[in-house]
């Protein structure tokens, strides 16, 4: 009597045919190749859009006329202007240039509502206030409602109170998601600080607030400031920098080595925006290749 012969065992293939494969032998199952239908999303990373224009006056002229067509765009699409205004002397020429014709009677005023990145914790009529800049070179001299606008402490409670009650703002206009700034005008200090987020304090890694309140050791004040998540939540944000004051640290932060810890505004990534960098010709005289 002939011995019964065992039948080999069976595996699948990647095409699914069913082949012979020998007793004890390993089945090796392809690996699934990846998914066209999902896109892996690019890690944000500083790398600015640079704008130079020819003269300070420039600057601000050219400058300005961009600002109407952000502010209009948006209108068009969502209904309002969300803008955030940042202090320093810089932003002074472009205030004073959006009280200009044409571009102050094609702003749509009405529909814009004013925030700010940061400010000094002072009264609201101090002389370093950055509201009261703002007041007295622009929003005084536009028809915006008074309602749109929304300082960001007038000094009367604790820094910390002032920036829970500024992120309570921030939550009632824009509902409980991250704020998204149409616009948010900033600069650079010359340490490479932006908004009230100066190197080597422990506010650049708030992931948690949208508002910090602070003690600044370095200038023996407190401040307020936007974090860097709503910063870079941003559809556009424009740096505006001015003057030979400013090439030094512009060449370290735009050719160095990436240290956001010793130059904060190297943090600024925009998650989903544009990151604009509106300079003179100054600004940008030690940069080794010319924007």
């Amino acid at each position: 009597m002939s011995p019964i012969k065992k039948k080999p065992t069976l595996k699948r293939t990647k095409k699914f045919k069913v082949t012979p494969t020998r007793k004890g032998a390993v089945r090796k199952v392809p690996k699934p190749g990846p998914n066209p239908f999902l896109k892996r999303r690019k890690e944000p990373v500083f790398d600015p859009e640079l704008r130079v224009h020819p003269t300070p006056a420039l600057l601000f002229e050219e400058t300005a006329p961009f600002v109407m067509q952000v502010a209009r765009e948006a209108v068009d699409a969502r209904g309002r202007f969300v803008l955030a205004l940042s202090g320093g002397s810089t932003p002074k020429g472009l205030f004073q240039q959006l009280c200009e014709e044409p571009v102050k009677s094609l702003l749509p005023w009405d529909r814009t509502f004013v925030f700010w990145g940061d400010e000094r914790h002072v009264p609201l009529t101090d002389e370093k206030s950055n509201y009261r800049m703002a007041q007295e070179l622009l929003l005084s001299k536009v028809p915006i409602p008074k309602a749109n606008i929304f300082p960001m402490t007038d000094g009367s409670r604790s820094v910390e109170q002032a920036a829970s009650l500024y992120e309570g703002k921030l939550k009632k206009f824009f509902g409980m998601q991250m704020p998204i700034l149409d616009l948010n005008l900033m600069g650079m200090g010359d340490d490479g600080h932006t908004a009230s987020l100066f190197p080597g304090v422990v506010q650049l890694n708030e992931v948690k607030h949208w508002v910090v309140g602070y003690f600044v050791d370095e200038e023996k004040k407190d401040r307020v400031s936007l974090t860097f998540p709503v910063l870079n939540a941003s559809r556009v944000t424009l740096v505006l920098m001015e003057g030979a004051k400013k090439a030094s640290r512009l060449k370290d932060v735009l050719e160095g080595p990436k240290d956001p810890p010793r130059y904060p505004i190297q943090y600024l990534k925009p998650t989903d925006g544009k990151l604009i960098f509106a300079m003179d010709a100054a600004a940008t005289a030690l940069l080794s290749r010319k924007p």
